[in-house]
């Protein structure tokens, strides 16, 4: 009786190998970006044309301590619905008890005097803080694929690497009037890699960054399935 002849073993699958193109690139930030508007106000103030009034100073200092305030606290939905209450209410008050005129006039007796040394001395200092901001954005962000997280870091390039098996990630919104001013939020990484979550802080376009995330992310989990082998 002959032997029979052995069956061929089934050829292996054949990798999934992704576009180079299918990524996202997720650079934070530092808080000091939220001071964009009075680098942008000094620059006007800096260059303006003629004399410098009084009412120049009063908008840099409003827009400085706004702007102060904004990287202070973090505004949360209920923060932000306290604000806008206790605001509310203030100006209520002050038209019931006719508190509005003295108060108008006690604030304009302020009148902050600044030349256009000062406005372009703050205007250039802002200007060389952002250059260097963009400048180590450019050697420190993560790379989303879809099968790995890549963090980028370093002027001789190093990087670590991240499994997306076990990898969950969050988007979050912690401060309503940053997310006003740049459309920034949060993004939190979650991996067994990791003994804490790793945090992004301050991404801009926060919106359209996460949903990119998800597509990418999704056409792993489609092509897995389609080559899942019967």
């Amino acid at each position: 009786m002959s032997a029979e002849s052995p069956t061929p073993d089934a050829p292996p699958a054949a990798p999934v190998h992704y576009p180079e193109s299918l990524s996202v690139i997720v650079r934070p930030l530092p808080k000091v970006v939220f001071l964009y508007l009075v680098w942008l106000v000094s620059l006007v103030f800096g260059f303006w044309p003629g004399e410098i009034a009084a009412w120049h100073g009063q908008i840099w200092v409003n827009v400085f301590f706004l702007s102060a305030l904004v990287i202070s606290f973090d505004f949360n939905e209920e923060r932000s619905l306290i604000v806008v209450l206790a605001t509310i209410a203030v100006i209520v008050l002050g038209l019931y008890f006719d508190l509005l005129g003295p108060m108008s006039a006690w604030l304009q007796s302020f009148k902050p005097t600044m030349n256009h040394s000062f406005y372009r001395v703050v205007g250039g200092g802002f200007t060389i803080i952002y250059f260097f901001v963009w400048l180590n954005s450019r050697f420190n962000y993560w790379e989303f694929r879809p099968n790995e997280v890549v963090h980028r870091y370093g002027i001789f390039p190093k990087m670590k690497r991240y499994s997306t098996e076990d990898m969950r990630w969050d988007k979050t919104v912690p401060d309503l009037f940053e997310r006003l001013l740049l459309g920034t939020g949060t993004i939190i990484l979650t991996t067994p890699h990791e003994r804490h979550p790793v945090r992004l802080e301050h991404v801009m376009r926060i919106g359209k960054i996460d949903d990119r995330i998800a597509d990418i992310l999704g056409v792993k989990a489609v092509v897995h399935r389609e080559e899942k082998p019967r």
